[in-house]
């Protein structure tokens, strides 16, 4: 099967690979098509076959050439699908480079065409940002007066924004075969507030829904935010530190189950309400999401989950204490939002001082270590071996050992060294084993120490006010759960069933008036 060669320009479905050329290969071999593995609650696995009229990829100049001639051959081109994460929707960026010669070609062959770009990626506001970078966009071609084609694509091709909701990972021992939950409620929902959708086909599609009022998919993305990336978000460290590779592991932890409801209850669902979500609709979407995640033959790697911590903590997590802080000035996060946010700066403390870079530039990677096992269960070796969980980092459940990164300088991961060191440190000269030394700080020294790190930490989240009282109840909060976290007295679970045990009253949190 030759790169984009079509048989029939009537029924022109075409798929081409945006960079690199296995998929692309592979679906070519098969005769255009592709497999979808679809797992059910039950474990089975339901294969379907999605056949493609043409394919090829963009890495290659041929192809590409050949890609960039479709227009020409396709009089009734309508839909543009771009399946391009946020990081490539960028100004300047190949696949961006690439739609808008693509779009180009469209203007020159079929100008009275109406066409619509439907991105598949979480970005909010991804069809105006997308729309924005192809006018800003450079290539070669490119006439020097560009006007006419500016009016093409502000008057004929729609740029809807999106939200997308499907978990995905891929077939065990075969990247190219996307393996993914049965169809969610809200699988696509497009915003197309100039109608021109026939959203009567669209909706006719299982989780199709289109958005024809402005404002409705910012609530769409608000409640996918604040309560299923929320989970996710509160759920996985504490899972990987439990040692814990995939999510659905949560069906072995009913006390993790039992957080996150008292989470929802008293945090997320609170905050959705005065954001125009009400109860009922909030209830219904956390059930739904729930019964995705308890899945248990399907999980995603809670590592690769739990990248990017801190900047999803502020959007998915602390975004709810910040409308709730806004609206009521009685409201004050619970001890499960403390915790959800301690379990973050727990994962991300090192514990040992070196980094390293994959390169001159890079992030550095820092290297952090799981809870001790709790029980004799041998650990055999299907999950003794080191593996890659995402861009060169490494995890390995038997070690104990993860390396993650820290945003691009790594501040709250060198912050969260340095006062873990004192808090061992403490802990250890308390004991007979390691006598107090001379130098060593006091325990109420290190308490506040912890306090104002904390502190430093939060103030670095949007929405975080020291000044304010709620904030600063809540970061001594955080602090206190903290460092028994990092004390090596106690595993992140049995300081949950503490809070849990105990969230009622103020035993769990013996050292926050020091913290404070």
């Amino acid at each position: 099967m030759e790169p984009f060669t079509l048989d029939d320009p009537q029924r022109g479905v075409v798929v081409a690979q945006t960079r690199g050329t296995s998929f692309a290969a592979a679906c070519a071999e098969a005769q255009g098509k592709y497999e979808v593995d679809v797992i059910q609650k039950d474990g089975s696995v339901h294969t379907e076959v999605v056949e493609v009229d043409a394919v090829g990829s963009l890495g290659d100049a041929a192809a590409r050439a050949a890609f960039m001639q479709l227009p020409g051959k396709l009089p009734t081109l309508r839909f543009i699908g771009f399946g391009v994460t946020e990081s490539g929707i960028v100004k300047g960026g190949p696949a961006i480079v690439d739609l808008t010669e693509l779009l180009y070609n469209c203007f020159q062959a079929n100008p009275s065409n109406v066409v619509s770009v439907i991105n598949t990626d979480n970005l909010p506001s991804n069809g105006d940002t997308i729309k924005k970078l192809v006018l800003e966009t450079e290539w070669t071609g490119k006439p020097t007066d560009p006007t006419a084609f500016r009016a093409y694509v502000e008057a004929k091709v729609h740029f809807h924004n999106t939200m997308v909701d499907r978990l995905t990972s891929h077939r065990p021992g075969n990247p190219l075969v996307p393996l993914t939950e049965p169809w969610p409620t809200k699988t696509l929902v497009i915003e197309d507030l100039q109608g021109v959708l026939n959203a009567g086909v669209f909706s006719a599609l299982p989780g199709v829904h289109i958005r024809t009022v402005a404002g409705k998919l910012e609530l769409d993305h608000l409640v996918k935010l604040s309560i299923a990336n929320a989970v996710h978000t509160a759920m996985v460290y504490l899972l990987a530190l439990t040692r814990a590779k995939t999510t659905c592991e949560v069906l072995n932890y009913p006390e993790i189950r039992q957080f996150l409801d008292l989470l929802f209850a008293k945090d997320i669902s609170p905050s959705l309400e005065v954001r125009g979500i009400s109860k009922d609709e909030a209830q219904r979407a956390y059930d739904e999401w729930m019964g995705r995640v308890e899945h248990k033959h399907f999980g995603l790697d809670n590592f690769w989950v739990g990248q990017n911590a801190m900047l999803k903590y502020g959007v998915r997590l602390f975004s709810s204490v910040e409308a709730m802080v806004a609206k009521d000035a009685t409201y004050r996060p619970s001890v499960f939002m403390a915790f959800a946010t301690a379990i973050i700066l727990r994962y991300l403390t090192p514990t040992q001082a070196d980094s390293r870079k994959e390169s001159v530039g890079a992030p550095e990677i820092f290297v952090g270590t799981l809870d001790s096992i709790q029980n004799r269960t041998p650990i055999f070796s299907a999950t003794e071996k080191t593996w890659i969980y995402a861009n060169g980092l490494s995890a390995n459940i038997s070690t104990g050992k993860y390396e993650f990164m820290d945003g691009e300088k790594g501040q709250t991961a060198k912050l969260l060294w340095r006062i873990s060191q004192n808090v061992l440190g403490a802990s250890q000269s308390s004991s007979h084993v390691f006598p107090k030394s001379a130098r060593a700080e006091s325990s109420s020294e290190v308490s506040s120490g912890v306090g104002v790190a904390v502190a430093t930490i939060l103030s670095a989240v949007k929405g975080f006010d020291l000044t304010n009282e709620a904030c600063a109840s809540f970061a001594a909060d955080v602090a206190a759960l903290y460092q028994r976290l990092v004390s090596g007295k106690q595993t992140a679970m049995e300081t949950l069933s503490d809070v849990l045990r105990n969230h009622q009253t103020s035993e769990y949190l013996g050292t926050k008036e020091e913290v404070a």
